[in-house]
């Protein structure tokens, strides 16, 4: 006999379908994942992404919250939870995405995985950054948190690393750093005074300028330690130059507008 699990009355177990009628529940998920990239989804998952940032700009990730980005969005919070599954994955998107598209619209003039190319990006990079204060302290206060969430905290520091994180790895690769040197370590230790330098900017103590100097210069400093010649020299000879005429100008890309791009007073 054939039913959907207990007969009733009995307690005996029965077959949940026919065999030929057993439903491909392969090709359901299949099709309940294509609807979900539909061009009208992923206009709403952006939608939602705009939101979130501008959401985060605001309250910050302690005072984020689904129930307000549906509001603001006119979608039902289950529909949020459908695409993005946790409010955690939806910031960790959130961050990550813009990271990326910012990224995508910088024409870099320097070769990659280079000294020029860290400085160039970090320099292109930071102006943007600085457009969008209250969205940078958000991030400071994910990143510096005693706990957050992890994923939440390694789209930071993915957005983070990206402007050293491939000069360092070629320079593991060409035996250019010291012995004792774990290229993963150095990569986060950047990664640690770089955003130690930005929560400075975020508090007032510095200003724009001063931040970018400090923060290729600083990471030039640790990477003088940690790099053999003929590297190191040529990090030294670079350093002598930014403090003898500033850090080179570079054309910035036109960005859209980001979220929580107005300076606090």
């Amino acid at each position: 006999m054939y039913g959907r699990g207990i007969i009733p009355g009995d307690g005996s177990a029965c077959a949940p379908y026919p065999p030929d009628e057993v439903p491909d529940l392969t090709e359901k998920r299949a099709a309940k994942r294509a609807s979900y990239s539909s061009p009208a989804i992923l206009a709403r998952r952006a939608r939602i992404l705009d939101l979130t940032r501008e959401l985060i700009a605001e309250l910050g990730v302690a005072g984020f919250s689904v129930a307000e980005v549906s509001v603001r969005a006119g979608v039902a919070k289950q529909t949020i939870y459908n695409i993005f599954q946790t409010k955690e994955r939806m910031v960790a998107a959130a961050i990550s995405e813009y990271f990326e598209e910012r990224e995508q619209q910088i024409h870099y003039a320097s070769a990659p995985a280079t000294l020029e190319r860290m400085i160039e990006r970090s320099v292109i990079a930071g102006r943007a950054a600085s457009q969008i204060p209250n969205y940078m302290s958000a991030m400071m206060a994910i990143y510096h948190a005693l706990d957050p969430d992890s994923e939440i905290w390694s789209a930071v520091q993915r957005a983070t690393v990206h402007a050293h994180k491939a000069w360092i790895e070629a320079l593991a690769e060409q035996g250019q750093l010291q012995r004792w040197v774990k290229p993963e370590v150095l990569i986060d230790e950047l990664a640690l005074y770089r955003n130690a330098v930005i929560l400075e900017w975020c508090r007032g103590e510095i200003d724009d300028d001063e931040w970018l100097l400090r923060t290729v210069t600083g990471c030039l400093m640790m990477m003088v330690g940690a790099t053999r010649e003929p590297v190191r020299a040529e990090i030294l000879a670079k350093l002598d130059e930014l403090f003898a005429h500033g850090l080179p100008q570079y054309e910035s890309p036109h960005y859209r507008p980001g979220p929580g791009h107005v300076r606090p007073a």
